[in-house]
């Protein structure tokens, strides 16, 4: 892996790439886009596009070989998720640097045209794409990032909590960057400390977009109180216009505290609601309110239409990339989004040719499945490297306290916190599990064991740990009691949207039956899964961590093994001049500088983090048992329907997503 400073050099270099000859003169468009002109309904393709248009290039060149495509077609997704579709997502969403294939030392503009960072990583300049513009046709101008910046992230009322990404060094503790304007072309991006991480999380970290700092302040300054007398000639005249926006939501008094910010947070529509129709298509859901328009975006589809379960993404006519002949990307004319009823569902569509593309829910468990049906389905089940762990375990420690940190008054708070928070306990859940037996049975063999992690099935080394905290079996029912003597049971919460959680999570509940514990499964959707997590009501949880596949956002699940101590973290407690009087737990001292950790991760360079940072994490993590990650390396699958080119042959799987704008039918469609 090069050094920061190679990767700034790349960044430079890609900025500086000649464009392909084609883009001199005539650009190449979709038919759909060309009747539309020839209509007077949309301008030629050269005014739609940037002065200098991004070559597409999200694939690194040593796992595409890329072809000319054509244009045309639908590509089907399905999803089991009420207004949210995670293929569709990806695929949509754009950040102002692309880092290529997702995972590699590649960062190149995207957003913007240019990006160089100082020599200390204090400063880094940006330079706009000219010519860029909105999927309604408006120009993006610096006027639309000074109105992200200053009147979104730095507004208080808008932005409580700066993240981290934003505030000087990458953490928390950090004051919030400062943008300065050079010229209507030019801005910069201060940061009191060093931040040699900010490229990666201005391009893929976290799968941030461009809504983090850029808006389209022609459309939103409308509905921002700031802008009251300059939109709206008098603040009287904004309180008037915004009152049925707020009616619509269900507020009588558009000039209540925050009712402003809410009105303004629907209309807004970050990366994250790109899929979702009621942050999408405003005008459908304020035409009470006398709204006609949706608000603009910057991806190669936009949602256009939601009826019937099936969402509707049309090509965005003002996309800024194209391939290396000059043609305006994406070459695909619609996706479309099915919701399905479950998991079960989504997999026969999968066999049955019933979805053009899935990633997200196609699961290595169905391998053989899928590739039975291959010829049938016309599909292609392709293997590849996936950017998470399925299942990984955390163990919540805060589990069973109030807010302040007091145990709760009832016994299975009482017998939780007794065990929970002995180490002893998390390494004999850690030490009974067989791993060789969990790749085998739930894995089909496409995963390695965790160097880091003792899941050996040692039953007789977890069985002493286990007697040494004075755990034994007083009632003779199979089970033990804690040392108190209190009975001790729990559930294992895992999300209904992975069909692999259950099998993982019966298999762990069957290993520690072994030992003496009584664990039992519960498999719930998203939102309530979110609900029980803000109210601290889950003990144990399964969920998808980022692993070691990006070095540069791996999830350590601190907030699920630790809520409160995160709570702390994340209002400032690590640097604060008195701990103590930070809302949330104050963590002990190891769990502290594992946050330290944690923090400089970004800062210095990628062969620091890869080599140093992350093997401390792993086995801070390890030792301490807070979360169990039995197996690494877990392979996934990524379905596609055979008639579709330019698929790569390499690199994680979740960023084929970002290449589908590369991708077409070789077969035409009707």
């Amino acid at each position: 892996m090069r050094k920061l400073s190679t990767v700034l050099c790349l960044i430079l270099l890609a900025g500086m790439l000649a464009l392909p000859a084609s883009a001199e003169g005539t650009y190449g468009e979709a038919p759909m886009l060309e009747k539309l002109v020839q209509q007077g309904q949309l301008p030629p393709v050269e005014e739609r596009l940037p002065e200098h248009p991004k070559v597409s290039d999200e694939i690194l060149d040593e796992y595409l070989d890329f072809e000319i495509g054509q244009y045309g077609g639908t590509l089907r997704l399905v999803t089991q998720v009420v207004n949210w579709d995670a293929d569709a997502f990806v695929m949509c969403n754009e950040a102002l640097l692309t880092m290529r294939s997702a995972n590699s030392d590649e960062i190149t503009p995207n957003i913007v045209e240019g990006y160089e960072a100082s020599e200390d990583f204090r400063e880094f300049t940006f330079t706009l794409r000219k010519g860029l513009r909105w999927s309604d046709g408006e120009p993006v101008t610096m006027e639309d990032y000074l109105f992200g910046f200053n009147d979104f992230v730095l507004n208080e009322e808008l932005t409580p909590v700066v993240s981290a990404h934003l505030r000087s060094g990458g953490v928390s503790t950090g004051t919030p960057l400062r943008m300065e304007v050079v010229d209507d072309w030019t801005f910069k991006l201060i940061s009191e400390d060093p931040y040699g991480g900010l490229a990666v999380h201005f391009s893929i970290a976290g799968w941030k977009g461009y809504t983090d700092i850029l808006k389209p302040a022609h459309y939103l300054k409308r509905f921002h109180k700031d802008y009251a007398v300059e939109c709206h000639g008098s603040e009287d005249a904004y309180w008037e216009f915004l009152a049925p926006y707020a009616k619509v939501m269900g507020y009588d008094d558009p000039k209540a505290e925050g009712i402003w910010v809410n009105v303004f947070n629907q209309v807004d529509c970050t990366n994250w609601e790109c899929t979702d129709p009621m942050d999408v298509l405003t005008s459908e859901y304020f035409k009470d309110a006398g709204e006609t328009q949706n608000i603009p975006g910057l991806y190669a589809w936009i949602l256009k239409k939601s009826d019937g379960g099936v969402m509707t993404f049309e090509r965005n006519p003002y996309y800024h990339k194209i391939d290396p002949e000059g043609n305006q990307l994406p070459y695909i004319d619609y996706v479309t989004s099915t919701l399905v009823e479950d998991m079960e569902m989504v997999q026969l569509k999968y066999m049955t040719g019933g979805a053009d593309f899935g990633r997200e829910s196609a699961t290595i468990d169905n391998i053989s499945l899928y590739k039975e049906n291959e010829e049938t389905a016309h599909i292609t089940a392709y293997v590849t490297p996936q950017h998470n762990n399925s299942c990984l375990l955390s163990i919540n420690v805060n589990y069973g306290l109030d807010a302040e940190g007091n145990v709760k008054d009832d016994e299975a708070s009482r017998a939780w916190q007794e065990v929970a928070t002995d180490v002893r306990f998390r390494r004999a859940l850690m030490l009974s599990m067989d791993v060789d037996e969990i790749i085998d049975t739930v894995y089909k063999g496409f995963a390695v064991p965790n160097p880091y992690q003792e899941c050996t099935h040692d039953i007789d080394q977890a069985n002493a740990l286990l007697d040494e905290m004075g755990m034994k079996d007083i009632d003779g029912d199979g089970f033990r009691e804690t040392p108190s003597g209190l009975k001790l049971s729990w559930q294992i919460f895992n999300y209904a949207g992975s069909n692999d959680h259950i099998p993982m999570c019966e298999l762990m509940c069957e290993f520690w039956s072994e030992i003496g514990l009584n664990a039992s499964v519960s498999t719930i959707e998203s939102t309530l899964m979110s609900t029980m997590r803000e109210a601290n009501e889950i003990p144990t949880l399964v969920g998808w961590p980022h692993t070691t596949q990006l070095w540069h956002y791996i999830s350590w699940g601190q907030e699920s093994w630790g809520p409160y101590w995160q709570d702390w973290y994340a209002a400032g407690g690590l640097n604060a001049e008195d701990p103590s009087s930070v809302s949330g737990l104050e963590p002990p001292e190891e769990v502290k500088e594992f946050y330290r950790k944690l923090e400089s991760q970004m800062i210095g360079s990628p062969e620091e983090a890869v080599n140093e940072i992350v093997p401390w994490l792993a086995t801070f993590c390890a030792e301490n048992a807070y979360l169990i990650e039995p197996f690494t390396d877990l392979k996934q699958c990524v379905i596609i329907n055979s008639d579709i080119g330019n698929v790569p042959t390499g690199g994680i799987g979740i960023s084929w997503n970002f290449a589908v704008d590369q991708m077409f039918y070789r077969v035409p469609q009707n």
